[in-house]
């Protein structure tokens, strides 16, 4: 039967040249598309998820991380002083404007850390290193945003100076993967620098990031927060990271277009597959009223064109999936970043199958209603 169903498809290499490229599109379109969800998930939480605190205490009614609204550093005293917190410190996250060398303007989220800080922030860091937190001048920004927030011809090295809100700035280093859903990058700096290079005062923060001390559950700190700090959210890193993901991708509909992209190209990709199937099936329809005549069953003859659909199902998803892959790595040179985990391959394979097997099923049906005395007519 294997042997049928490939020369079934065999016989017009046109036709089945098409039926791969509609597969391989749609794999391509609905992998890179899910990778660019992940990459925008991740984006919408990477600094919460990374820094490394139990709890979150920022302003009432925060909905995500790169909104918050300033709140008094007298709270990081307050939180200092509750029973069970191994420690807590202060986390300015504020938009500022980069001056770019030839003038124009561009804007980047500082992102101001307490000096010897417990925070794992910034991570992934491939040039340059964590002592720029103590320096006076010193600032990190991704390895992407060389070209962005270089010169004409001559991206961003270590050593360089920039200007954030008119205060001089010195590369120290670049990071690595640490973007932003919105695609203006996070400039890490000191508590000091970021204050004189955002609007917030010296007296205000965003966030107050805590750790509880060993042996503490952390919802009961978060129960005690809470108490002492009435007017304040008081989030475990979870909530917040979740709340973040949920309004950048949903409340905002970044999420939803992608996923309808998505969806629309697995649509395309069915389509044509289900033509390609039901066509060839057409053509040989004299060939399995013959097999019928013969004493083959429906199911039997199900299983070649079953087969078929498979055939190209998984041949066009290794194409597809090669083509997302290079697509991948060109994305970056666009500000856009595609996380392809395991899972993610997974799922789409079996869609691709399942999908493939849903198209061949109105091919079966008409091979079913067929009749083998059809061979023997004019």
């Amino acid at each position: 039967m294997v042997s049928i169903a490939t020369k079934n498809l065999l016989h017009d290499k046109v036709r089945l040249a098409t039926s791969f490229v509609g597969v391989a599109f749609s794999v391509m379109l609905v992998t890179s598309l899910g990778g660019l969800y992940l990459a925008s998930a991740g984006n919408a939480s990477c600094v919460i998820d990374n820094a490394g605190g139990d709890l979150w205490i920022t302003a009432s009614g925060t909905r995500a991380f790169d909104l918050a609204e300033p709140i008094s550093r007298r709270r990081l005293y307050q939180a200092q002083a509750t029973p069970g917190v191994a420690w807590a410190e202060p986390l300015l996250v504020h938009f500022s404007q980069w001056r770019l060398p030839d003038g124009r303007p561009e804007v980047a989220q500082i992102v101001g850390i307490a000096p010897k800080s417990r925070l794992n922030l910034p991570w992934d860091t491939v040039e340059g290193g964590r002592e720029f937190l103590e320096s006076r001048d010193g600032v990190m920004i991704d390895e992407r945003e060389r070209r962005r927030f270089g010169s004409a011809g001559r991206p961003l090295r270590v050593g360089d100076q920039a200007e954030i809100m008119n205060s001089k700035v010195r590369i120290a280093g670049f990071t690595r993967g640490v973007g932003s859903i919105t695609t203006i990058p996070y400039v890490f700096t000191s508590q000091r620098q970021a204050e004189r290079c955002t609007a917030v005062g010296d007296e205000q923060t965003k966030f107050i990031v805590v750790k509880a001390a060993a042996g503490v559950p952390v919802v009961e700190l978060q129960r005690r927060l809470a108490a002492r700090l009435p007017d304040m959210d008081v989030l475990t890193t979870a909530q917040l990271s979740s709340q973040s993901r949920d309004y950048w991708l949903f409340g905002t509909g970044v999420g939803m277009g992608i996923v309808f992209a998505a969806v629309l190209g697995l649509a395309v990709g069915s389509v044509i597959v289900c033509q390609t199937i039901y066509t060839s099936t057409l053509d040989r329809l004299r060939e399995y009223g013959t097999l019928k005549a013969l004493g083959m069953d429906n199911s039997r003859v199900a299983m070649i064109v079953l087969r078929q659909a498979l055939m190209v199902g998984s041949i066009g998803f290794g194409v597809g999936t090669a083509l997302a892959y290079a697509v991948g790595q060109k994305l970056p040179d666009w500000n856009m970043q595609v996380v392809f985990e395991p899972w993610l391959h997974g799922a789409v394979l079996v869609i691709t199958l399942v999908t493939c097997a849903a198209a061949s099923v109105t091919s079966a049906a008409k091979v079913f209603r067929l009749s083998p005395a059809m061979v023997f007519g004019g």
